[in-house]
């Protein structure tokens, strides 16, 4: 028998992902409460258990899937690891794998009537890690790290959602392999700084 904590995100999820298939279906402005538990086959009180409204569950979902690109983006290191941007490979980080296999939730990206602020959402996540964890080794010298973090994010994810628009046409070990030819133009390598565990 499952804990009630597996359960209650095992239904959390079901919830989330009815809530962006009717996104999809019909724009966010006109999603509610009971067009989500219609389509995930629950009622109207096991949504109020988890939460107090269609805000809140996007609260939830929107903070996930910050957590989760910056996770997917890390996952292969180790705090004060060097690594080389020529040493790079398909296999150096996650993320794009990650925004692969949950592609119902980053093709809202490509909705006129979509989720509040998720168009900053990956390029502002990309740039926080970018910031908290990355100590870049530009090509040049006199660059403004901050600026140069902030270009880096929003061109990775202006590249990434061109990549989503285009139905993904091509893998994400070859979007992986795109990104690394463009950082190796810029940075010679990094250091990743403390990574909480």
């Amino acid at each position: 028998m499952k804990s009630n904590s597996t359960q209650a995100l095992r239904t959390k999820s079901f919830l989330k992902k009815a809530f962006i298939e009717m996104v999809h279906k019909k724009g966010f402005s006109t999603v509610t409460v009971k067009d989500v538990v219609d389509y995930a086959q629950y009622n109207r009180t096991t949504f109020y258990v988890y939460y107090q409204n269609i805000y809140d569950l996007v609260e939830e979902l929107m903070d996930e899937m910050f957590e989760a690109i910056q996770y997917y983006s890390m996952s292969k290191y180790q705090s004060d690891r060097r690594v080389k941007v020529k040493e790079l490979t398909t296999n150096s980080f996650d993320l794009l794998y990650y925004i692969y296999d949950n592609r119902d939730y980053f093709t809202l990206l490509l909705l006129e009537d979509t989720l509040p602020y998720i168009h900053q959402q990956l390029p502002e996540a990309i740039f926080n890690l970018l910031k908290s964890k990355f100590d870049i080794q530009y090509g040049v010298s006199f660059v403004d790290d901050h600026s140069q973090k902030r270009y880096m994010a929003y061109g990775t994810a202006g590249l990434i959602t061109d990549w989503i628009a285009k139905d993904f046409d091509v893998t994400p070990g070859e979007m992986t392999e795109r990104l690394i030819r463009i950082l190796n133009t810029f940075a010679n390598g990094f250091v990743i700084k403390e990574i909480d565990t």
